[in-house]
């Protein structure tokens, strides 16, 4: 192991953790010769000065983690990783490939997913599962067997994925460019047409505006639980982004001190954290995925995702103004193949009809509505986005 390639590629972890250890290691030794009183002072350091060490002696043990994919996924799921590279900035794809197709010629699709915000490859580890079982339960004739490999990747800053430095270090890359990008690294690993893009959530976004800028390569789009043009006016919504912002901009700062790794297991898990013991996912991807967000990119490229979502929704806002002055309607998908599948567990009143007005992009698409799950649709009812996908198939031959 090259320990200099390591230090940096951990974004110089080691060195603020190393530093904040010497703080505290210093501040015990100080306070433990002063009076009762102050003494109790000397408590507190020796505390944080144990989480510390121990913190630092883990970010070395588990450094392999931070710079291999392959130690979280080849184990239960396979696949091959690439790490295409534009300008000196690297982004993680791993494909599997679809062994239910036979290598026929008719396997050609490739599935590519789309993480919310602040998720990444990781989160599909159920829908890998389900997809994994379907390949051995796969009838001669199942639609699914078009499929030729399926696809998860990581953002800018996510998981294996370099972090995209912009002139303002607190603003994200926006959705067109990020689909821009995104279109150039599938080409340097050989994907070049007959997508069906899987986006959840804010991936919904990235997903369509991908749709919009590069039919050609484009099959099919799957909506699952997508955020849309109502989020622009959503108080609630926005409240929580900034209040989300805010805090990825505290936890960046105490980062250093280890306490993150006490805490992950009390965090929301809207925050990205996946230490809650009742969460339904591979042990192996909730510990990688909590072990990712010990690190400062995972917090910058969340912090300034957050920052940009209603750039990049009004992005599509414009695309369909457009759509509508051109054409006096918003398919500006055309005919191609649209499923938007809706969670109708704790969700606004009117959200399956706002969920139902993004079927109006394509002229051939279709709404589903599961009842049985919330908004994080992957850890819960991943067994419905492999159906779902199975339909975006059928529907765009």
């Amino acid at each position: 192991m090259n320990c200099l390639s390591d230090f940096i590629k951990i974004e110089y972890r080691y060195l603020p953790s190393t530093l904040y250890c010497l703080v505290v290691v210093s501040l015990f030794f100080y306070f433990i010769g002063k009076t009762n009183k102050k003494r109790y002072f000397s408590y507190l350091f020796f505390t944080l000065s144990l989480i510390s060490i121990i913190d630092i002696i883990l970010l070395i043990q588990q450094s392999d983690i931070f710079l291999d994919p392959n130690k979280t996924f080849s184990g239960e799921f396979g696949g091959k990783s690439f790490r295409p590279t534009i300008n000196e900035t690297s982004l993680h794809i791993r494909c599997f490939e679809y062994a239910g197709s036979g290598g026929g010629g008719d396997a050609e699709k490739t599935i590519l997913f789309e993480a919310g915000t602040p998720f990444y490859s990781t989160i599909w580890g159920n829908v890998l599962e389900n997809l994994q079982q379907q390949q051995i339960n796969n009838s001669s004739n199942s639609p699914m067997n078009k499929i030729k490999q399926y696809c998860v990747y990581d953002r800018y800053g996510y998981g294996w994925s370099d972090l995209k430095y912009k002139s303002n270090r607190n603003k994200g890359v926006d959705a067109i460019e990020a689909a821009n990008d995104l279109k150039q690294y599938l080409e340097l690993i050989g994907i070049n047409d007959h997508l069906i893009l899987v986006g959840w959530s804010y991936g919904g976004i990235l997903s369509q505006l991908f749709a919009s800028q590069f039919p050609s390569m484009v099959d099919g789009v799957l909506l699952i639980d997508s955020m849309g043009l109502t989020d622009l006016t959503d108080n609630f919504l926005i409240n929580l982004i900034n209040q989300g912002i805010n805090s990825f901009k505290v936890l960046k700062y105490i980062l250093p001190s280890g306490i993150t790794r006490i805490l992950t297991p009390f965090f929301p898990l809207s925050s990205g954290y996946l230490g809650s013991s009742t969460i339904e996912l591979s042990d192996t991807l909730k510990y990688s995925t909590d072990l990712i967000y010990q690190s400062f990119n995972s917090i910058d490229a969340s912090k300034n995702e957050l920052s940009i979502i209603f750039d990049s929704i009004n992005q599509l806002n414009d695309i369909l103004i457009n759509q509508n002055n051109l054409f006096g309607n918003s398919q500006y998908l055309g005919n191609k193949s649209l499923v938007v599948l809706t969670a109708s567990q704790d969700c606004a009143p009117d959200w399956i009809d706002i969920q139902f007005d993004m079927t109006h992009y394509s002229s051939n698409s279709v709404q589903i509505v599961n009842n049985s799950t919330d908004h994080f649709v992957p850890l819960h009812a991943s067994q419905s986005i492999v159906n779902a996908i199975s339909l975006c198939i059928v529907m765009s031959n």
